[in-house]
């Protein structure tokens, strides 16, 4: 304890950082990652195209060269257009913007499998009756596919929560930036910083892991 209580106020800074930016990022990812499943499901290649190949550069290429493009490039990008643009691209709307685009990816194809378990008949039935698509689509498919979407939506922000150390190389605050300061500030005993941070993390997603389970329960009774 001598050694981790002049750190904690430091780790909690950087676990109040880590918050904030899962807690910005991952309501953005899911409202991208539900127009690519929108745009994969559509008949029109011009629409589909773009999200596949979207969404399969995204999970296919690694975090960390995706935050340097949006960090280093797309700051470059607006300097040669203004450079007071430049200004916009920090650690903070790099490391938020490249987690929503990273995960958007993820996301959509958590939408596509939920709206692909929806029972087809259910879906013709709604025509029959009169039902047009944005209704059979807001009535009949989202209400029956968000509980089977909870989940792996956790599994996805409790990923978040770890994937967001990666903002520690373009030297954003977050909790992993603040323990590797620690450890190389104490290298001959760093397993206290260790042990905090991992305390931290639990601390993090297990309420989340909570609130979601009881949220599905809830969900799936009312529908």
């Amino acid at each position: 304890m001598d050694v981790i209580w002049p750190a904690l106020p430091a780790f909690l800074v950087g676990a109040r950082n880590t918050i904030f930016y899962c807690v910005a990022a991952f309501p953005l990812a899911l409202l991208l990652g539900l127009l690519l499943a929108l745009m994969d499901e559509s008949r029109f290649i011009w629409l589909s195209n773009p999200a596949r190949i979207f969404i399969e550069v995204v999970r296919g290429t690694p975090i960390v060269a995706q935050i340097f493009i949006v960090y280093y490039g797309l700051g470059a990008i607006l300097a040669s257009l203004h450079p007071s643009w430049a200004l916009w691209i920090n650690s903070w709307t790099a490391g938020i913007g490249t987690l929503a685009l990273n995960y958007a990816a993820y996301e959509a194809e958590i939408y596509r499998a939920g709206f692909q378990s929806v029972d087809k008949g259910q879906e013709e039935a709604a025509y029959s009756l009169g039902l047009s698509p944005s209704q059979n689509f807001f009535r009949i498919q989202l209400p029956q596919a968000i509980p089977l979407m909870i989940p792996p939506f956790v599994n996805d922000f409790i990923y978040l929560l770890k994937d967001s150390a990666i903002i520690s190389v373009i030297a954003g605050t977050e909790l992993t930036s603040v323990l590797n300061f620690f450890v190389r500030k104490n290298a001959s005993n760093p397993l206290p910083f260790f042990f905090l941070a991992i305390v931290l993390y639990l601390l993090m997603s297990l309420p989340v892991s909570y609130v979601a389970k009881r949220l599905e329960r809830r969900l799936r009774a009312a529908f």
